[in-house]
């Protein structure tokens, strides 16, 4: 039996073990360094880690422990959506599994503790695949292995954790490549190849392109050189079988990114994204910040070792000339893909990245280690060109990034001296440490220096969010959900206060809004006809008003308490005087829940006139007043009219020659300007202010009788902001306060209106009258009796309308239709009915044939050649 010793030495002490605990123990010196939750009172929470990524892993829990049918539907996605492609590529990471012991108020430390057993795990497989392929001897394998794990790709991506496992499955992929070609069995390719792709189906379409661009490096190998041909055709057919083995999750994953992200064109251009030159400055520890997140290069910095051994890689005579130029080529590729378009938008499937670019460049590292490794000879020392060169190199990076630090804002003299004296100690070492058993624990050491201060000036470029700041918003959130559980109905939450745009994954609860990079443009379009914030990624339901809240189930309205409202917070979402009067029906700390009396069911009994409801894109108040008059039976019924209003004092401010369509200009720009107009309501109902899209917020303050208007900015279509209600005969005085340096802003479709509310209480309460009454409900699937007349013979929902609802009535398939090019409905005769609403994911069912029949035949051929693959 092995004594204890033994059992340390290999759980931590052999070369493999240390390529999994260097980096572990790195990252986490660095995160209790900055007293990241559970070591302090920050959090690991930055950026879209923090915006969206923590509420999906909220999500996975519920769907796991709760409603395994939100796998397939959530009417959390914003009004409610296909979830297939959210798990596809937001939560199929085995890791995730941890967040199933985590709570809200501790799912950031558990969010730490997985992102450092990622890196870590890098590093192990890395490590992995470096011993089997033999390259290396000793300790020198951690040594190369973990410049993989703490390569700048994964510094700077740690918040991306969705994509972490597949670069943590690259090296095992490429092992079981090996593997293929050096034995001819399949069976760790395919597996590991169906696991790429299931991690996360985004960075699997990177890792295939990179396997083509490796194969030719590999099989140039004078081991692997033989029966090519035969080796290739394997590689082929077993990639295809494991693509068809996952068809049941990319199947749907396409069939949802066609109605969304695909929508998008892209322009085509034979140029440069950035300056190919300025890659060389990523090579300098810590060249990275928030501004390289948005748009910069890509980050492939690996420490000096590597590059050293890389001259070894090439000026090895044992090394086919034919490989090292298909390694070469493999490379030239790579950094190209960082910079040229075409290369760009291939590598990146087709779209520009939004931020996070050159996605893939921990291929770029992959490729450098591989070729370090290949080339090493522990005794290897510079010859006089490779000195010569690596001097000029280092001296020639030192000058021009000198020479760049004014220009650009990811480096400093700092980080200059440690790129600087890096190469140079590790020049050095290679040039007079000779002794092996000195010159190893050096290098050692230089790389563990570097790639540790490469990580801590890089991560120290970044804000984080604190223990209280994300308090602050998630427990609102999470108090909120056991108020709402005593409600068994179906209902929306409309949300005056908020964390995130996927508040409602972490409170569980159906809200509106949702941030996803896999957003259906037919939700984005429906959302901008009816005067809410959308753009490509993003839903924001914050300018609801009555019509919309009553017609999309938006029973409750999260609000401030009244004493909070006062106080300056960041977690306001929308300014809802409408709901003023409304009763509150639960409350907390801070928070208190109203109830909108009008809220319709998510079905009910409409007229079919709303079929042929008309639409405006610039006018979404009207566009909402139309759909309610259609679905009442009223086409010509008209309740929504214009309200005058007046400049009435001009602060540094030239006059404008008209409100609506007018041009705010500061007579000094250097100083704060102001415009005040006063308008009076004729009734108490409510007002809206209407925003045109090219009317920038930015720098920009709207304030209503000294009170500051929330209002989100960055939509590029008209909003509708609300302003007052029970105001009638009182003067409202409202404010627009620009910055010092703002230039002008132009009143796009700057507008007041205002709703008759009678009329609108009278329609909603004729569309109340035939309610359906839900039997029975889970995420995907709604059951429930409604009776239906000769003038209210539509069966109106507030769903989605996206492909893959299928409605049945009275045990019969009704095709559905489509209102206001947003919204679900579905024809019946008049009568009671019984209504089963299922909603299964395009294409889910034909993936889960493809893959069922694969696995299959697989296994029949398997038992038929009697043979292991």
């Amino acid at each position: 039996m092995k004594s204890f010793k033994q059992y340390l030495y290999s759980a931590f002490l052999t070369p493999l073990a240390l390529s999994f605990w260097a980096p572990f123990f790195i990252m986490l010196f660095y995160f209790v360094y900055r007293g990241m939750a559970p070591f302090g009172s920050s959090t690991i929470l930055t950026v879209d880690l923090g915006q969206q990524y923590l509420d999906y892993f909220a999500q996975f829990k519920h769907t796991i422990l709760q409603d395994p049918s939100a796998f397939l539907y959530s009417f959390s996605t914003g009004l409610g959506g296909n979830m297939v492609g959210e798990w596809s590529y937001y939560l199929m990471s085995p890791f995730n599994l941890l967040f199933l012991i985590a709570t809200t108020k501790s799912l950031p430390a558990w969010i730490l503790v997985v992102t450092v057993l990622k890196i870590a795990s890098a590093g192990w497989t890395m490590g992995f695949f470096l011993k089997k392929m033999d390259w290396l001897s000793g300790y020198y394998l951690p040594i190369f292995a973990i410049n993989y794990p703490l390569s700048a790709w994964f510094i700077a991506n740690d918040l991306n954790l969705l994509w972490l496992d597949t670069a943590i499955l690259l090296p095992l992929l490429i092992w079981s490549l090996h593997h293929l070609v050096r034995t001819g069995k399949v069976r760790p390719f395919l597996f590991l190849l169906l696991a790429t792709i299931l991690t996360n189906y985004y960075i699997a379409w990177m890792v295939g392109l990179f396997v083509i661009l490796y194969l030719p490096f590999l099989l140039l190998d004078k081991q692997s050189i033989t029966n090519v041909w035969k080796k290739s055709w394997k590689f082929i057919s077993t990639g295809a079988i494991a693509v068809l083995l996952s068809a049941w999750l990319w199947l749907p994953t396409v069939s949802q990114l066609q109605q969304g992200k695909t929508t998008h064109a892209v322009h085509w251009t034979l140029g440069f994204e950035n300056n190919p030159l300025d890659l060389l400055l990523k090579l300098i520890p810590g060249s990275f910040d928030f501004d390289q997140m948005q748009s910069g290069q890509a980050n492939w910095l690996v420490a000096p070792i590597i590059f050293f051994f890389m001259w070894a890689f090439f000026s090895n005579k044992q090394i086919r000339i034919a490989q090292k130029m298909a390694a070469g080529l493999a490379l030239a590729i790579l950094v190209l893909a960082t910079t040229w378009t075409p290369l760009v938008l291939l590598f990146h499937g087709g779209q520009y990245p939004i931020w996070y670019p050159a996605r893939f460049s921990f291929l770029i590292s992959f490729l450098l280690i591989v070729m370090a490794a290949k080339g090493f000879d522990e005794n290897w020392m510079p010859s006089i060109p490779a000195r010569a060169f690596f001097l000029i190199a280092t001296l020639g990076i030192t000058v021009y990034g000198s020479l760049q630090m004014s220009k650009v804002s990811y480096i400093d003299k700092a980080e200059l001296l440690v790129f600087l004296f890096g190469y140079l100690l590790v020049f050095l070492t290679l040039l007079f440490v000779t002794e092996k058993t000195l010159r190893l624990p050096v290098l050692g050491f230089l790389t563990v220096l570097f790639l540790l201060l490469n990580a801590a000036l890089t991560l120290n470029h970044i804000a984080y969010l604190s223990t209280g700041e994300y308090q602050k918003g998630a427990k609102i959130v999470s108090d909120v959900d056991p108020a709402l559980k005593q409600n068994k109905s179906f209902y929306r939450v409309a949300q005056g206060l908020g964390r995130t745009y996927n508040d409602a994954y972490l409170g569980h609860f159906n809200a509106g809004s949702h941030f996803s990079s896999l957003l259906s443009a037919k939700s984005s379009t429906f959302y901008r006809n009816i005067g809410q914030i959308s753009g490509d990624s993003k839903l924001s339901y914050n300018n609801g008003t009555t019509i919309t809240d009553s017609l999309l189930s938006f029973k409750y309205y999260l609000a401030p308490s009244n004493s909070y409202d006062k106080q300056p917070h960041s977690i306001k979402k929308s300014t809802r005087p409408d709901h003023n009067t409304a009763q509150v029906v639960a409350s907390g700390q801070n928070w208190q829940l109203k109830e909108n009396k009008s809220a319709l069911p998510i079905a009910y009994a409409a007229s079919t006139d709303a079929l042929k409801t008309p639409l405006t894109v610039r006018y979404p108040l009207a566009n909402q007043e139309r759909l309610l008059t259609h679905l009442a039976g009223k086409p010509d019924e008209i309740f929504l009219s214009q309200k005058p209003m007046a400049i009435t004092y001009l602060d540094n401010m030239e006059k404008p020659e008209r409100i609506t369509g007018g041009l705010l200009h500061p007579v000094d720009k250097k100083k704060k300007a102001s415009a005040t107009l006063t308008f009076t309501p004729d009734s108490n109902d409510p007002y809206y202010l209407n925003l045109g899209g090219a009317f920038d917020l930015s720098g920009v303050k709207l304030v209503l009788n000294g009170k500051v208007l929330t209002q989100e900015t960055g939509y590029n279509h008209t909003v509708a902001l609300n302003l007052v209600k029970d105001a009638k005969g009182q003067e409202q005085t409202l404010s627009i306060i620009m910055n010092k340096g703002v230039k002008s802003r132009y009143l796009d479709d700057f507008a007041l209106y205002s709703f008759n509310q009678e009329a609108v209480r009278k329609d909603l309460q004729r569309l109340q009258t035939h309610q359906m009454t839900v039997t029975k409900r889970n995420s995907r699937r709604i059951e429930g009796t409604v009776e239906t007349t000769k003038d209210q013979s539509l069966l109106m929902t507030s769903i989605p309308a996206e492909n893959g609802w299928q409605a049945r009535i009275d045990g019969k398939k009704v095709a559905t239709k489509t209102v206001a090019d947003g919204l679900l409905a579905v024809p019946t005769t008049p009568g009671k009915h019984q209504v089963t609403l299922t909603y299964t994911p395009p294409y889910f069912d034909l993936g889960l044939v493809i893959s069922g029949l694969t696995a299959l035949l697989g296994l029949f051929g398997v038992m038929i050649n009697k043979r292991r693959f």
